[in-house]
């Protein structure tokens, strides 16, 4: 089973790093591995959203387009814009099967952001995504 960087982003703030294999939408508990190898039960509920990274490090001064217009045409899906309660923005494609209202992956689309792809917690949501 092929593991992926993903950087979990937690309700209350803190992050950390961690290894995770396959998992469907709408998982309630997330199994994954910290960087040194110890097994980790995470439940989405207390996520904010389970970011899959291209490296660890990423790139701090780059600056998302939170409107994303320019990327809605690159889209097989649905497009969407989530927004946290903790303001963060983010576009993207998720598939048109996906349950909104369960977690759900966020294809993202911009190919300089060093997220590939972010689970979803709905809870975490300032308000429904937007199509």
């Amino acid at each position: 089973m092929e593991l992926r960087k993903l950087v979990l982003h937690y309700l209350d703030g803190t992050m950390g790093a961690a290894m995770v294999g396959p998992f469907p939408d709408g998982t309630a508990t997330l199994q994954a591995e910290t960087l040194e190898g110890r097994k980790l039960q995470v439940p989405v509920s207390e996520l904010k959203a389970a970011f899959f990274v291209k490296t660890f490090t990423g790139n701090p001064d780059y600056e998302r387009d939170a409107d994303g217009e320019a990327l809605r045409q690159q889209t097989r899906g649905r497009f969407v814009r989530v927004s946290f309660k903790d303001g963060e923005i983010l576009v993207g494609e998720v598939s048109r099967s996906a349950d909104l209202s369960k977690g759900f992956f966020l294809k993202v689309l911009d190919p300089n952001d060093n997220n590939v792809m972010v689970y979803v917690n709905p809870g975490a949501l300032h308000r429904p995504p937007e199509e």
